[in-house]
């Protein structure tokens, strides 16, 4: 059995990297190792299977919680209790590191704004990316996108041996568990207020702004006027929404927009849902676009999303190109529920889904993690012997 601290600045129950992390130290407790959490913040139910504890990250500033974090983990490693410590922020001092993020570094100089390096809050979060990246760490890195492994490797020189591309973990169960039958599909959709003849359009996940919450209802407002009136817009995830209901008032589409907030039984989303609208601003993966084609659901995705490959592949949806053109997307979203082929594509992603590993993330992670600390305990043990 090994002790493994698990350090994350907050927990709430809809965010992805969060849902990822509670997985993995579930996984690692179910297989008999002792899992602290280490947390500003917890917004979620007990865990019987791992231990919680609340650190005090309170600071004037987003990057003064980080550098807190950061003094946090160094003194934790100097008690030595913990064979592995894994961190799912970017900070100094960890064994693993679990990475959702994209590379600032490669960001700023492809925006030209490299001169923000200079501002206290850009200057901190360059100093903790290059403590984990950099050649002076040996931390272990756990990445989810192959196009942000290369930027890494070029900014900071990463080793190979030290970066591990993870696989998606899409949680199959969760989405197939509790099947509902046609009649009880219907009465969903009726509770959401879609009608039986009409089309429901879906989006998943926080931050509207960045998931292009805007984007979706412009491009369902420029419909032609019979098939805008079938249409029935439903964002699932938690965020401000009074920007984008505003939006939608102003586009005559106040009351064909509707915000659920965070729910639990998404897989119900997924299965009565005509169409998966999903026009990020960026998005290092989107797991939303493999749970959909789990399901069946046919997606339009922008090209910028890190598993927007998956659909192209699959041939699951649609593919909007960067850079991204609203027109080009009105013009997609138009085509796709006219067309008989939707249907199709949905048929496609589930297919695909059979029999391609978008499943294992947790699995290996796990595997990483145990390997650490059987390394760390190892040289431990080593220098024990020498003193």
């Amino acid at each position: 059995q090994y002790k493994l601290a698990f350090v994350i600045e907050r927990y709430f129950e809809f965010g992805g990297l969060q849902r990822n992390m509670r997985q993995i130290a579930l996984a690692c407790a179910d297989a008999g190792h002792a899992v602290t959490v280490f947390t500003g913040r917890w917004d979620g139910p007990d865990e019987p299977t791992f231990d919680i504890q609340i650190i005090n990250l309170k600071a004037a500033s987003n990057h003064a919680v980080m550098k807190k974090m950061d003094g946090f983990v160094r003194k934790l490693k100097q008690q030595n209790e913990f064979d592995c410590v894994v961190g799912f922020n970017r900070i100094g001092g960890l064994d693993v590191y679990y990475g959702g993020d994209i590379c600032l570094r490669a960001k700023l100089e492809r925006q030209h704004r490299l001169w923000l390096r200079f501002l206290p809050r850009y200057r901190t979060y360059l100093q903790l990316e290059e403590s984990v990246f950099g050649p002076a760490s040996d931390t272990d890195i756990m990445l989810i996108s192959s196009s942000e492994v290369e930027k890494f490797k070029q900014v900071y020189q990463t080793a190979d041996d030290r970066i591990h591309l993870l696989p998606p973990g899409i949680d199959r169960e969760r989405l197939t568990a509790n099947p509902l039958t046609s009649e009880q599909k219907k009465q969903f959709r009726r509770d959401l207020g879609v009608q039986d003849d009409e089309l429901m359009i879906l989006t998943v996940g926080s931050s509207f702004h960045t998931k292009g919450i805007d984007r979706a209802i412009r491009a369902i407002s420029t419909l032609p006027h019979d098939l805008k009136n079938r249409c029935r817009y439903i964002v699932v995830g938690l965020g401000k929404d009074t920007i984008f209901k505003a939006i939608a008032q102003k586009a005559g589409m106040g009351h064909r927009v509707s915000f659920t907030g965070g729910r639990s039984d998404i897989a119900n989303f997924y299965n009565t849902a005509d169409l998966l609208l999903h026009p990020a601003r960026t998005e290092n993966t989107g797991n939303t676009l493999l749970e959909a084609m789990v399901t069946g659901l046919p997606v339009i995705v922008t090209e910028n999303c890190g598993y927007a490959h998956y659909i192209a592949d699959a041939d699951a949806g649609l593919v909007c190109p960067e850079p991204f053109d609203q027109t080009k997307l009105n013009a997609l979203l138009q085509q796709f529920l006219d067309d008989a082929r939707r249907i199709h594509c949905g048929r496609n992603g589930r297919d695909y889904c059979k029999t391609a590993d978008i499943y294992s993330r947790i699995e290996q992670a796990v595997d990483i993690i145990i390997h650490r600390a059987k390394q760390n305990r190892g040289k431990k043990r080593t220098t024990n012997e020498h003193q």
